[in-house]
C-alpha cells in the first residue's frame, strides 16, 4: 500500500529504523525458529496496552518472515533462524466488514470470512480452494480443512484486532447462529491445527 510509509513498507528500512529490544530479538528468533521447523512457540499472543509496540512488532514478525534477509543489516539480526519462503497471512479485524467480507486484491470474488481471507493469502487461488466452500457458506472449515491448507508450509498467520471484529460478527446470521460463533470455531480448530504442525506459526 503506497500510502503506507516507507520505513513500514521496506523490510531494511524498517530495521535499520528499528530499536530492536531483547524482547523483541526473543520473540523474532522464537517465530524464526518456528517457521524454519525447529524449537519455537507455535501460538503467540502479544498482550500490549495501546502505544504498546503491537503494530511494530507485528510489523517486524511480517518483515522477518518474507524477507529473513532484511534482517541482516542489523547486528542483532545475523544470528537468526533463516527459513525459507514462508507463506503469510495478515488478517486485521478493523479493515474486514463483516457482512460484505473483503475483496481479494485481482480478483473478481471476495473473502466472505476470516479463514477465506487467511486461505487467499497463505495459497492464492490454489489456497483459497481448499475452504471455498466453507467460505461460501460462512461455515468454520474443520480441522482437516485447515491442516490442508497448512500443509504448503512454513506459514506465519498474524490476527490483529480479532475483537473488533467478532463484535461486528456477532450481527450476521448464519443459519441458527452468528459468524461470530463460526469465527470463534476456527479460532479454536486453527490454534489446535497450528499446534500440529512443525513450520507454522500463529
Amino acid at each position: 500500500n503506497p500510502k503506507v510509509p516507507a520505513v513500514y513498507r521496506d523490510p531494511e528500512h524498517f530495521f535499520r529504523a528499528s530499536y530492536i529490544t531483547s524482547g523483541l530479538r526473543s520473540l523474532l528468533k522464537d517465530a524464526l525458529s518456528r517457521l524454519e521447523g525447529g524449537a519455537g512457540s507455535r501460538v503467540l499472543k502479544l498482550m500490549t496496552p495501546f502505544g504498546g509496540g503491537k503494530s511494530h512488532t507485528l510489523a517486524a514478525l511480517f518483515h522477518a518472515a518474507k524477507s529473513r534477509k532484511a534482517l541482516d543489516v542489523i547486528p542483532e539480526g545475523k544470528g537468526l533462524p533463516r527459513p525459507k519462503e514462508v507463506r503469510t497471512a495478515v488478517f486485521d479485524g478493523q479493515f474486514f466488514d463483516a457482512t460484505k467480507g473483503k475483496a481479494l486484491p485481482g480478483e473478481t470474488f471476495r473473502a466472505r470470512t476470516m479463514w477465506g481471507w487467511v486461505a487467499w493469502s497463505l495459497g492464492g487461488k490454489k489456497g483459497y480452494e481448499v475452504l471455498r466452500a466453507q467460505d461460501e457458506a460462512r461455515v468454520a472449515p474443520g480441522g482437516d480443512e485447515i491442516l490442508a491448507l497448512l500443509a504448503e508450509g512454513p506459514n506465519l498467520i498474524l490476527l490483529d484486532e480479532v475483537l473488533n471484529y467478532l463484535i461486528s460478527a456477532g450481527g450476521v446470521k448464519v443459519e441458527q447462529t452468528t459468524l461470530r460463533d463460526e469465527t470463534l470455531t476456527f479460532l479454536q480448530r486453527l490454534t489446535v491445527a497450528v499446534g500440529n504442525t512443525d513450520n507454522t506459526a500463529l
